[in-house]
């Protein structure tokens, strides 16, 4: 059970335990359940607990808030650990006892409230349900329905988009959509840097020229922290908007210290693409480690007339930054000093040292190693891949494996023609010595821009909501686009009957593959990506050795954050 899974069983037991304690007068107040409740978010979102917000989360008088606690630590559930040399100052932490009691009741209550709706029947069945997910058993979505009330076709609404599957789906009927919302939609297609000048761009502007705006996850940090976008967390309460189907990786990837900024629409995971026809015949398992992906390039390498072990995004700027980012996730480190919490990293609260780059740790050269010597058996036109010249080679035959984003699955999925159609097996990102499987996850969100009048901004939330319904991405699955936000469009029948990939990657959010730290989304994620888009292209390229081009990128960087004045 995923660190967010148990935060949200953990907010529906003091939901539940509210009505009996606060709002009727069946049940008094459990000091005891509120320490422990209390020890237990702390130690899942990697907080601090002291003895004096343990006694306050008690919700009884101090004295006896105080006897609980006491007895917690006599019992072996909370231990002390000192936080200074003195020892007079100490924080609480749970104990392995604590933390193991309470995944067994979390599971326990998962079961029970899985089985009593009918989500789920048996251990296999439950790990098929995520707690909070709007699970309707085989329920199949209806087509898309026009509002009630239209948006208003005295007002074009426009939309900066990226060309990708999801948006081009919409550019293609932006008509139809419009008729859905009873408005008219103007969609505005643009490549992933043209669209983040733009908003940039944007910014600067009197009027925004846009009402709504796609943002890739990494670049939440810089344009909230920079005014570009607004938060909506008003609007969400005003609206009494549910977000709990969202998966819970996406979701909070749209959110910025705190504040939420976006709402998933095109989420996407990073996989590795192995043609599992030529991995049979070769008599090779799918890769689950990086010594594993570098034997099969190896061994598939000219196997074949025309075919490369591998093809790889290396062209310069932006496709090389992203595969060195999300290459070093793999040996388990992020590119900054995040803040750990037990095997993940944490994005939302970010300070000082945090923003410390780590380019020349041991896990930075495995990258860069690994990097190098899989270009040895990668597709001679890797050094000029993007993301769309990747997926067509491999779409085309001419490599036997390829790192690819979800979402792009569908140019071989959807495609009889192509000769690794119905002869792929996906895998999360193969993980290097002493790492755990980490996918990165991205793609995009829907947000709305600063500079938007009160009633642009009521039209542009209605729209933004719109094209987020269960059942409007999965009209966009039904046109092609492998990608779903929401447990509820995952779990129709008829999109699962589109591709097993849908169900994987449902799959690989329950288990805490997705993360999102790969690409931490600070202000200064645009400028790392134009750093290492540089510094390690010259490397592939030849021009420069490991140790040279990380500590190069480690001192342009760390100067970029002393510029900021981040430490």
């Amino acid at each position: 059970m995923t660190r967010q899974e148990m935060l949200r069983i953990l907010s529906f037991m003091d939901e539940t335990r509210a009505i009996a304690e606060k709002r009727t007068e069946l049940s008094a107040t459990d000091a005891r359940w509120n320490i422990i409740a209390y020890a237990m978010r702390r130690h899942l979102e990697g907080k601090l607990l002291t003895i004096t917000s343990a006694a306050m989360a008690a919700d009884v008088p101090y004295g006896t808030a105080m006897r609980r606690v006491n007895e917690l630590l006599e019992t072996g559930f909370l231990h002390k650990r000192p936080r200074s040399k003195t020892g007079k100052s100490f924080s609480l932490h749970p104990t392995r006892k604590l933390i193991e009691e309470f995944e067994s009741f979390a599971m326990q209550l998962k079961a029970m409230v899985g089985n009593t709706f009918g989500f789920a029947t048996g251990d296999a069945a439950m790990e098929d349900f995520y707690f909070g997910g709007y699970y309707m058993a085989s329920r199949i979505l209806p087509y898309p329905n026009a509002m009630r009330e239209g948006v208003g076709y005295d007002r074009t609404i426009r939309l900066a988009l990226p060309v990708d599957p999801t948006f081009e789906t919409i550019a293609r009927h932006a008509q139809d959509l419009g008729g859905f919302l009873g408005t008219n939609l103007e969609v505005v297609n643009l490549s992933l840097d043209d669209l983040h000048a733009e908003i940039m761009a944007n910014a600067g502007r009197d009027r925004s020229d846009y009402d709504v705006v796609a943002v890739d996850l990494p670049w939440i940090g810089q344009l909230a922290e920079e005014g570009v976008i607004q938060p909506i967390d008003e609007i969400i309460a005003q609206q009494r908007f549910n977000p709990s189907d969202f998966h819970p990786t996406a979701y909070k990837g749209s959110n910025w210290a705190g504040r939420q900024y976006a709402l998933p629409i095109q989420p996407t995971a990073e996989l590795l693409f192995c043609r599992s026809d030529l991995f049979a015949d070769a008599g090779l398992q799918v890769p689950e480690t990086t010594e594993e992906v570098l034997f099969a390039a190896k061994l598939l390498h000219r196997s074949r007339m025309n075919l490369s072990g591998i093809v790889m995004n290396f062209k310069r700027g932006t496709p090389v930054a992203h595969t060195f980012l999300q290459t070093l996730a793999s040996f388990g480190q992020p590119v900054i000093d995040l803040p750990r919490v037990g095997e993940e990293f944490d994005t939302g609260t970010l300070a000082g040292e945090n923003y410390r780059p780590l380019l020349t740790s041991d896990a930075a050269r495995a990258t860069a190693e690994f990097l190098l010597e899989l270009q040895g058996y990668a597709h001679p036109e890797s050094l000029k891949c993007d993301w769309d010249r990747r997926i067509r080679i491999f779409t085309e035959g001419h490599a036997a494996m390829c790192y690819g984003w979800s979402v792009r699955a569908a140019a071989f999925e959807l495609d009889e023609t192509s000769p690794a159609h119905q002869n792929v097996a996906f895998a999360p990102h193969p993980h290097g010595p002493g790492a755990r499987t980490v996918s990165p996850i991205g793609g995009f969100s829907l947000a709305l821009p600063t500079g938007l009048s009160a009633g642009r901004e009521r039209a542009a939330w209605r729209v933004m909501e719109y094209l987020t319904r269960p059942e409007v991405l999965k009209w966009y699955v039904q046109h092609g686009n492998l990608s779903s936000p929401r447990f509820s469009t995952s779990a129709d029948p008829e999109v699962q009957a589109k591709s097993s990939l849908l169900g994987r990657i449902d799959a690989m959010e329950r288990r805490g593959d997705l993360q999102t730290w790969p690409r931490p989304p600070i202000p200064e994620f645009s400028d790392m990506l134009s750093v290492l888009g540089d510094e390690v292209y010259r490397m592939l390229h030849g021009e420069t050795g490991v140790e040279d081009t990380l500590a190069r990128a480690q001192n342009r960087i760390d100067a970029i954050m002393r510029e900021n004045g981040r430490y």
